[in-house]
């Protein structure tokens, strides 16, 4: 019996140190495979996105979190308005369908917008499972917005006018504290490496070392952002710029439909100052807009008067500035209850007090360039037409946006596909081996770069200059209202630029950079001269009319081509 004793506990001991040491291996095998940077999974881009889709990811495998600024810097956070999705019994899945399709003007994808609202309650009970805390009514329901668009209440929100930077906030804690993410900051998507028609990963320079490291990983994820920052004024971060885009284009992926920029109607217009969003809440909780001579002059322009879409506001207030020579008109709260209006919105209050402004009163406010409403193509999976390469968030084009995004679709459509991609790479699960990734190390070279101090010297000299101008060319010419004149102009200014920027991009990595955005602001405008209509964030002033829906089409980038592919009809 004794004997038996012993035996136990020797083999216990013995079965103690087998899994120590099986845990021990498996600590340097990892700390060997980051210190190569291979991971499972490769996420490019520090927005809700990005966040959500690392933290779905990492329930799979290890995940590299790339931000090109720190994980605050991004349009998610930023932003004031909330998420829609049906949480309300008296509202429909149905009715947030057909706001949806109404907003894309024919050209979503029905199964799309299908997979985003039937799923969407879903991903907003997640988030409130792990900890995330919606602003709720007295009696401890959700406090459910009103949004232009949507003729329901539908809108969850956090902070008042806080909910991207409260949920991105949120997901960030989750992200850091997990041991299976690994967050590298400040590093700047340099190039995707392609090898027997397979993404493996990512070249990217690091702005503190000014070196190039290289990624490997079974799968990569895009969620770099849109290309908004373009435009000047803006009301996006200066890193939206459309790299992301740029670089999967390069590599082969398709884009679809870059002519639809949404511009944000109401951002405030301040000499001298940058735009300030003032979020579609606003006019949600009953502000008026109202012309030099106080006149609400969206009234009898449609049924929804300022809820009306996005496109059909700022076109208005646009057409209004125009008539009146006025570089802004007049959001006007001065009828509603102030101290509500401050609760509400205690973010815009705060910086509207903080540059001299009474929010509870009337403010100028103006349109100004807030969404890239096309971007790469993707599936029902996120999944590019290259394989191991996904996109989400504002940088894809999945089909829900159409030509012209609903309003707080964006943030949830980062939760509903971000989870999608997670599921779908799990059946893809396909890590290079050790072998294969010193192969692939050694036949992707790096691309070029200078020195550090060269490169900020080149930027600070030459490209910041080619980006002011190329601002001011896409507001002028590609903007709210477009003709084609004004195309044919920022297709011939671009052109010359990118002419000159080629010789400097062989050199200067920043060269490179500011190259690639202007090939996305010629594709933009490129796009836009193709597109003899007007439909959504597209107005075409020499063709008004909208084509049958029989004939609606996307407008596809695919390397050097641009073609046309017919739309969805919403039967099929």
């Amino acid at each position: 019996m004794l004997s038996y004793i012993k035996y136990i506990y020797k083999t216990k001991y013995i079965l103690y140190f087998h899994k120590i040491n099986v845990h021990l291996q498996a600590q340097r095998q990892r700390k060997k495979e980051e210190k190569m940077n291979r991971f499972d999974f490769i996420v490019v881009g520090g927005g809700l996105a990005g966040l959500y889709a690392a933290h779905e990811l990492s329930k799979k495998g290890r995940v590299a979190l790339i931000a090109e600024m720190s994980l605050e810097d991004s349009n998610s956070y930023h932003a004031q308005g909330g998420m829609a999705a049906v949480t309300d019994p008296a509202d429909s899945i149905t009715d947030h369908f057909e706001d949806t399709m109404e907003a894309g003007r024919g050209l979503c994808d029905p199964e799309a917008v299908r997979t985003l609202t039937r799923e969407a309650p879903r991903r907003i009970d997640n988030l409130i499972e792990e900890g995330m805390m919606f602003d709720t009514d007295p009696g401890g329901k959700p406090s459910l917005g009103l949004e232009g668009g949507h003729h329901h209440h539908r809108i969850l929100h956090a902070g008042g006018d806080a909910t991207g930077r409260l949920v991105t906030t949120f997901m960030i804690g989750r992200v850091r504290k997990s041991e299976r993410i690994t967050i590298l900051s400040n590093h700047h998507l340099a190039s995707m490496v392609i090898h027997d028609g397979r993404c493996h990963g990512v070249w990217c320079y690091h702005k503190t070392t000014g070196m190039m490291e290289l990624f490997l990983a079974s799968s990569t994820i895009l969620a770099t952002g849109g290309a908004a920052a373009l435009y000047s004024p803006t009301t996006n971060p200066p890193t939206a710029l459309g790299d992301g885009i740029a670089l999967a284009l390069e590599a082969g992926a398709t884009v679809r439909d870059m002519e639809f920029v949404q511009f944000h109607p109401t951002a405030l217009c301040l000499p001298s100052r940058p735009a300030f969003l003032i979020s579609e809440a606003v006019r949600g909780e009953g502000a008026h807009l109202l012309d030099k001579e106080g006149r609400r002059f969206m009234d009898g322009k449609h049924p929804l008067a300022e809820l009306a879409p996005r496109d059909v506001v700022a076109r208005m207030i646009y057409h209004t500035m125009q008539q009146e020579s006025q570089d802004h008109v007049m959001l006007s709260l001065a009828h509603l209850d102030k101290e509500h209006i401050r609760h509400r919105f205690p973010t815009i209050s705060d910086y509207c007090r903080s540059e001299g402004v009474d929010f509870t009163e009337s403010i100028p406010v103006s349109p100004a360039a807030h969404y890239t409403v096309g971007g790469i193509r993707t599936d029902l999976n996120g999944q590019t037409d290259i394989d191991g390469l996904y996109a989400v968030g504002e940088t894809a084009s999945t089909g829900v946006m159409g030509a012209n995004r609903l309003a707080s679709n964006s943030l949830v459509e980062c939760l509903v596909f971000g989870k999608r991609i997670a599921d779908h790479v799990e059946c893809n699960l396909r890590q290079p081996s050790v072998e294969e990734s010193l192969r692939l190390s050694l036949t992707h070279d790096a691309p070029p770069v200078a020195d550090a101090a060269s490169e900020a010297r080149w930027m600070a000299d030459k490209g910041s200059l080619f980006m002011a101008q190329l601002g001011k060319t896409m507001t002028h010419n590609v903007g709210i209202v477009r003709t084609e004149e004004s195309l044919d102009r920022a297709l011939d200014d671009i052109g010359k630029a990118l002419q000159v920027l080629e010789a400097d991009s062989k050199t200067f990595f920043t060269a490179r950079e500011v190259y690639r955005r202007h090939r996305v602001g010629w594709l933009t405008a490129r796009s836009a001269r193709m597109r003899e209509e007007s439909r959504g964030g597209h107005w075409r002033d020499d063709h008004r009319q909208t084509l049958p829906a029989e004939e609606a089409f996307h407008t596809l980038i695919k390397h050097n081509d641009i073609s046309h592919e017919k739309a969805v009809s919403p039967a099929q």
